[in-house]
């Protein structure tokens, strides 16, 4: 006798055997059992999913001798004929070869006759969408009225090619992609069946690259199964179906963990000389990031339903320690990014080996509640944590060669700036006197403009003309009148002040005005630049209240995710 593959041999028999489909072959067996069987249907769904083979299903189960039943027996003239194909009451048509309107006329004179035996006529149609207009218009009478005991199957994976005409006409079932795990319970049940060695491991692949499709993935098996010649293995199934091998992801990781640019921009050129697909080796990188990223979660990757090999996962932990859960997330998104940009470049080398130089120079990240434990060193108490802070602040400084830093204390601190050869402002918890704005309106300004660019932007055009009284007197030339009216505005003018007051530990009040005597000519002393001496971090309203936070966040050039 002939092979027959997987595929074939292995075909659902009955709605139990129909994978991943649960939702319609439910709903079929209580409309058989309740005799509520429609005239029309469209099985919609990608490819591999079961919609044709529901329909045969379907159909024995009405024309079954013993039926109409939702268990057909397979053993009667009928149920014989229809799975050999060779049914005069059940007819399969081909909608992309017989597509034209003549086709669909001669179906419909066929309609007429009486049935062969069986208690339906059922017609499946499969890529029903393939239909011209013509053909679908001649068979829209036939749906409206159908003849009695006669049923419309169409299969379709374009169900938005079928008019609306005929939708309306039929009930609509959707074959959703069945997961890979069912998947692999399926094909972990064909080698078990078929007396076939395997590794869990290789199914899974196997599971993976059918995307979906109960079909693919048999089909995957024959091939695998013809590769391999004692046993179904990893490494094996890798190598026929061009994937690359894990250890490649271990070794490029721990590339990333050592910051080691060369080996990993080597890797991707490995993968190339080997014949794999860059798309492919990122979709293989994704999943080993996500075992990593469940390594890291208690409980993960057992809930996920797939058992791993007890040495694979001590693997995955121990390799997941060397990065946090955010770090993870955060090579996840650069990983999707590419990929989604992969089909679309014209230099695909290119964008995997960026992709690659952004993970290895890729910063570790650190949470709020680790900022705030390093900060107060293990103490809980506020006083601990600044102390602590300005001696970290202190040696990293010294480390990063003295780059400026900036504190911000609490509106009812004193801020005393202190002149330093480098010209950086160490924390000081503790000042003694108000700050001269006269003399240190050129730091504010810096300062100003770090935290509010815009109001900075708009503020840096005018002059301080004075400082006293408890009165700040500022100037703008006419031709700045839009920055003069901007800061002017209620809300603007009040942050002003209460930055000057924080600043200068003094309730100064904020006077703004506009020279309009120079109509034609800017102000005589042209506004000063200033250029931020750090990058501008936009932060959340509650972690600007906690300037021992933000301190950090500048001492570790860091920044807030959200």
């Amino acid at each position: 006798m002939a092979y027959l593959v997987f595929a074939r041999k292995w075909r659902p028999l009955s709605f139990e055997d129909v994978v991943g489909q649960e939702h319609i072959t439910e709903t079929l067996k209580k409309a058989i059992e309740t005799d509520r069987v429609a005239h029309a249907y469209i099985f919609t769904g990608t490819r591999g999913v079961g919609k044709t083979t529901t329909a045969r299903i379907l159909a024995r189960a009405l024309n079954c001798d013993k039926g109409p039943t939702t268990n057909p027996c397979g053993e009667c003239n009928s149920c014989k004929n229809i799975l050999g194909g060779s049914s005069f009451d059940v007819l399969e048509i081909d909608g992309a070869s017989n597509n034209k309107v003549e086709d669909v006329r001669d179906l419909r004179d066929n309609i007429g006759y009486s049935s062969m035996g069986g208690k339906y006529r059922i017609f499946v149609i499969d890529e029903v969408h393939m239909l011209s207009n013509s053909a679908f218009n001649a068979l829209l009478k036939t749906l409206e009225e159908p003849p009695e005991k006669v049923i419309f199957i169409f299969a379709t994976t374009e169900p938005h090619k079928i008019p609306a005409t005929i939708h309306s006409r039929c009930q609509r079932y959707d074959f959703r992609r069945i997961g890979a795990e069912q998947i692999l319970a399926r094909l972990i049940h064909i080698c078990d069946s078929e007396k076939i060695p395997y590794e869990r491991s290789a199914l899974m692949l196997v599971a993976r690259k059918a995307e979906g499709s109960m079909r693919d993935s048999m089909s995957l098996l024959d091939q695998v199964y013809s590769f391999c010649k004692e046993a179904i293995t990893e490494k094996e199934v890798r190598s026929v179906l061009g994937l690359v091998g894990t250890e490649v992801y271990r070794e490029v990781m721990n590339n990333i963990k050592e910051k080691n640019p060369v080996p990993a921009l080597k890797a991707v050129q490995d993968v190339l000389y080997n014949g794999f697909d860059l798309h492919e080796f990122i979709t293989g990188f994704q999943d080993h990031i996500r075992n990593l990223l469940f390594a890291r979660i208690s409980g993960a990757l057992e809930s996920r339903g797939i058992e791993l090999e007890n040495d694979i996962i001590e693997q995955l932990r121990a390799e997941s320690q060397n990065f946090a859960e955010t770090d993870l997330l955060r090579m996840a998104e650069i990983l999707k990014k590419t990929e989604s940009e992969l089909k679309w470049s014209a230099f695909p080398r290119f964008l995997v080996e960026v992709m690659m130089l952004k993970l290895v120079y890729l910063d570790s990240t650190l949470n709020i509640e680790q900022l705030l434990q390093l900060a107060s060193g293990g103490g809980s108490s506020p006083g601990d944590a600044v102390e602590n802070t300005a001696s970290i602040l202190s040696a990293e400084t010294e480390a990063k060669k003295k780059k400026e830093l900036k504190n911000e204390q609490p509106s009812e601190a004193l801020i005393t700036p202190v002149e330093e050869s480098c010209d950086t402002i160490p924390l000081v918890s503790s000042p003694k006197m108000p700050v001269d704005l006269n003399q240190n309106w050129p730091l504010f300004l810096d300062t100003f403009m770090n935290e509010r660019p815009e109001l900075g932007a708009h503020l840096s055009h005018g002059q301080l003309v004075s400082v006293k009284e408890e009165v700040v007197e500022l100037e703008f030339g006419y031709n700045y009148r839009f920055q003069y009216q901007k800061l002017t505005q209620k809300n603007n003018k009040e942050e002003i002040s209460k930055y000057i007051k924080t600043f200068t530990g003094q309730p100064l009040e904020v006077r703004i005005t506009l020279d309009t005597s120079k109509k034609d000519t800017q102000v005589d002393k042209p506004p000063m630049q200033f250029t931020p001496s750090r990058p501008v971090v936009s932060i959340d309203d509650d972690i600007e209240k906690e300037p021992i936070i933000q301190t950090l966040i500048d001492m570790l050039d860091g920044e807030v995710l959200s």
